[in-house]
């Protein structure tokens, strides 16, 4: 029974090193944003422009917008060249720290099904 258990001791230990790899990679998001990136058509406020016409309107762009959708509504930023790249990079991060977390998820839930008697409190 001791070489099942310090096998299991061994496992856990490879699991909460593994997790904590995962976990540490997580510190070096800081620009982490959740919203799609989209293109859009704009209509202006001059009179008479193709874009306010009633057949076949020519709309403006397309422009990119950041969409975000709170709790409360989805709000839309414009999206300038800088700003796009920010957003490019902080939907990337997003993803990437998304991944992390369900993988974190997965061994939390290793170590809770089959090694819970050799959990120590952290």
């Amino acid at each position: 029974m001791s070489g099942m258990k310090s096998r299991a001791s061994i496992q856990i230990k490879a699991l909460v090193k593994k997790r904590d790899a995962l976990a540490e990679k997580l510190r070096g998001f800081k620009h982490i944003l959740r919203g799609t990136i989209l293109k859009r058509g704009n209509i202006c406020g001059k009179t008479g422009c193709r874009c306010k016409r009633k057949e076949n309107p020519i709309l403006h762009g397309p422009y990119q917008y950041l969409s975000h959708r709170s709790t409360k509504a989805t709000n839309m930023i414009f999206l300038n060249k800088k700003k796009l790249y920010y957003a490019v990079r902080g939907i990337k991060e997003y993803d990437t720290a998304i991944g992390l977390i369900y993988r974190i998820a997965e061994i939390n839930f290793k170590i809770l099904r089959y090694h819970y008697t050799g959990l120590a409190d952290e």
